[in-house]
């Protein structure tokens, strides 16, 4: 029996080589260039929008198809989290041991070339969305 035993045990050790690697192959996907020292950056899981907090509080935010806008925060704050939507960040201060949720919403364009209306092109306009009905 102590000799099964032995076998099992090392039998796992058998199959494991070391040395053994696969090869990997990097592509430089992307660049930003900040106007700041960046502290940390992190993205959207959906790969929507990446942010960059810099030294002073500055928040870039980068969007796949190449816009860039800016939030700006407390300077205290040396790293970001960001939420699967994009949404949603967390920024975190080790020297203060504080945590800040911050809610992220994009103003969408929405084409209206050809369409009728009423009124100055420059009037504001809200839209309503119900989502509730069913």
């Amino acid at each position: 029996m102590k000799k099964i035993t032995t076998c099992l045990l090392l039998a796992p050790l058998i199959f494991c080589v070391p040395g053994s690697y696969a090869k990997v192959y990097q592509t430089p996907a992307k660049s930003y260039q900040t106007m700041t020292s960046p502290l940390a950056v992190t993205g959207s899981a959906d790969g929507k929008y990446t942010f960059v907090l810099s030294e002073g509080g500055q928040i870039n935010i980068y969007k796949e198809n190449g816009e860039q806008d800016k939030l700006t925060v407390s300077a205290e704050f040396d790293a970001i989290y960001a939420s699967a939507t994009g949404d949603k960040i967390w920024l975190t201060s080790s020297k203060s041991k504080k945590v800040q949720e911050v809610l992220v919403d994009f103003v969408q364009n929405i084409n209206i070339d050809g369409s009728p209306f009423l009124g100055t092109e420059q009037a504001a306009v809200t839209i309503v969305v119900f989502s509730d009905f069913q």
